[in-house]
């Protein structure tokens, strides 16, 4: 089921993805909660340690066996409540397109760059 988040005006990572994510992630955000973490699919709780925002964190990669260009793809939600970090973090893997707003940084197969874009319901 969809569900509308409050944006995080506040945060650098609304106001400027690119360069946010340009720093470690370490240094940007505070590790909460490792609530998966495989080879290749990791979901995590964080906290943005300028502002304290948190945020449901998820790295996913498809492995590539013929190429070795393995596509990623990382996506931030905001979450304020303990509902809403339960029911993020409860959403299957690749699955948190219900979620908006959300932060997305796309790396597909054969780009030299990722996207990095967020995703707004209309009314956000």
């Amino acid at each position: 089921m969809p569900l509308s988040l409050k944006p995080p005006t506040q945060c650098a990572l609304w106001t400027d993805p690119e360069a946010t994510l340009a720093k470690p992630l370490k240094q940007q955000f505070a590790l909460h909660a490792t609530v998966v973490e495989e080879s290749h699919w990791w979901r995590h709780l964080l906290q943005c340690r300028d502002c304290g925002q948190r945020y449901v964190y998820e790295f996913h990669e498809e492995v590539d066996w013929a190429d070795g260009d393995d596509p990623q793809y990382v996506t931030f939600v905001p979450v304020e409540t303990q509902a809403e970090i339960d029911a993020v973090c409860a959403a299957p893997q690749g699955c948190l397109g219900g979620f908006t707003p959300r932060l997305c940084k796309d790396w597909p197969k054969g780009t030299e760059r990722p996207r990095v874009h967020w995703v707004r319901a209309p009314s956000q």
